[in-house]
């Protein structure tokens, strides 16, 4: 090769290694509700790079499936992992895998059948000011009113709170915030003033909660099909093993709910506490559904990965397909138009 070839070479592959972000549109509603037809989704700067990189779990990537046409699904499963899916959780090695919050931020939908409670200070003395009453709750898409489907009840569902903290007196040195899941109570203590986001709930075989400070001016995602208040973080702040001895009830109804502050070690009056909570909303988790044919378990080899969409009825993806080697993923879905 001459000299001028190997300058001209070189420039082409500098080029492909610096182009911008790649971008892809949308087909079908295989990752709902996160995302669905119509959105665009790019991927980093220097896309080509994302040949080099080993897929990581929880991401999204668009691949070609083995018909050829492009799919967007989600990496559950790397090589030489046993996946399987049971009771609508998905398991490695038979251990329940617990969704991070800022991935179940992209899962969740919202139960619009909940009922939620302002409760008066006779009823609760002060402590529980909202509660949720809660029929049970099935994983029926609104956003897919013309599927036709049977539905299966969904156990994983818990609260998803703002709440915003004035500044406090001299006799407030704190507010306690209290989420109840079933006969769990999950606490956080704010001393700052400010918006917080407050997340609490059965999840994955868990009683799982986190709370951060939130800014933006409504409290909700940028796009509104979230039902999480935004920025939520990659860990929980409590996780507890839902107990086997703590059954829901026989009809698979959902663990009740609740929220409640107090101040100065004594519950808030519910009149104070309805000025401080400025949002609250019932999410459901996603439920796994097995391969149509009644496969529920896949053990991966050495160079295998396992993905799945969002919406499990909706998709076909690994259960159909089986595992997939390296080299059918392209890039990496980083961020959504």
């Amino acid at each position: 090769m001459s000299r001028v070839a190997a300058c001209v070479v070189a420039v082409l592959c500098g080029l492909a290694v610096l182009a911008p972000p790649a971008r892809y549109e949308v087909d079908g509603l295989s990752m709902a509700p996160g995302l669905r037809a119509g959105d665009v989704v790019t991927t980093g700067w220097f896309p080509s790079v994302d040949r080099l990189r080993r897929p990581q779990r929880h991401e999204r990537w668009i691949l070609t499936s083995p018909d050829g046409s492009p799919a967007i699904k989600r990496v559950v499963g790397l090589p030489g992992e046993t996946i399987s899916i049971r009771g609508g959780d998905l398991t490695i090695a038979g251990q329940t895998v617990l969704t991070p919050p800022s991935l179940l931020a992209e899962l969740a939908s919202a139960v619009p059948e909940a009922t939620i409670v302002a409760a008066s200070d006779e009823a609760v003395g002060g402590r529980w000011q909202r509660t949720v009453s809660l029929p049970s709750v099935l994983d029926d898409a609104a956003f897919a009113p013309t599927e036709r489907r049977m539905l299966f009840p969904v156990r994983d569902v818990g609260l998803a709170a703002v709440v915003c903290l004035p500044e406090l007196p001299a006799d407030r040195a704190a507010v306690r915030v209290l989420a109840r899941v079933g006969g769990f109570v999950v606490p956080w203590r704010l001393k700052a003033s400010g918006r917080y986001a407050v997340v609490a709930g059965r999840l994955d075989g868990h009683v799982v909660g986190a709370a951060w400070p939130i800014a933006d001016a409504d409290g909700r995602q940028e796009h509104a099909r979230f039902c999480l208040p935004p920025l939520a973080p990659v860990a929980w702040d409590v996780v507890r093993p839902w107990p086997d001895d703590v059954t829901i009830d026989a009809d698979d109804t959902p663990p009740s709910l609740g929220l409640g502050l107090t101040s100065a070690g004594s519950p808030m009056s519910c009149g104070d506490a309805d000025a401080l909570i400025e949002q609250m909303a019932v999410w459901r988790d996603i439920l796994h559904r097995p391969a149509a044919d009644g496969v529920v378990e896949w053990r991966l080899g050495s160079h295998a990965f396992f993905v799945l969409g969002d919406f499990p009825s909706g998709s076909r993806d690994s259960r159909h397909w089986g595992p997939l080697g390296r080299r059918v993923f392209c890039n990496r879905a980083q961020t959504l138009d």
